[in-house]
């Protein structure tokens, strides 16, 4: 698996994920794909990876993982990202389940929206 190869799995995960998310009000947003390895140690010291960067790399770094958030609107109207897991669970389980299928690894519990390739 190249990077090129993990963008089609990831436009592949977009194109599933928004008809089901947008009767919800809510659509698929890539966020981040590509670190460098300062990102990821900024990560990791923040406690918001369990990837120092250097000792355990990411698939950020490789370009074989990206997260896919959920946006919807608040109460207020405003864009938020939205936890699929407490809005609309049985919607997010699809998702998930689709990327496994498509040969991706399975959702990290403490990381919902991290899609990374096996």
């Amino acid at each position: 698996m190249n990077r090129r190869d993990f963008t089609v799995m990831l436009a592949d995960q977009i194109l599933f994920m928004a008809p089901l998310l947008e009767p919800l009000g809510m659509a698929p947003q890539i966020d981040w794909v590509m670190r460098s390895l300062y990102d990821q140690q900024q990560m990791y010291l923040k406690g918001l990876s369990k990837c120092d960067g250097i000792t355990k790399v990411s698939g950020h770094q490789t370009g074989k993982a990206g997260d896919i958030l959920v946006i919807g609107r608040n109460t207020a109207g405003n864009l938020v990202i939205i936890d699929p897991m407490k809005v609309c669970p049985e919607v997010w389980k699809q998702c998930r389940q689709h990327w496994v299928e498509i040969g991706g690894e399975p959702m990290i519990e403490w990381d919902q929206f991290h899609h990374e390739c096996k």
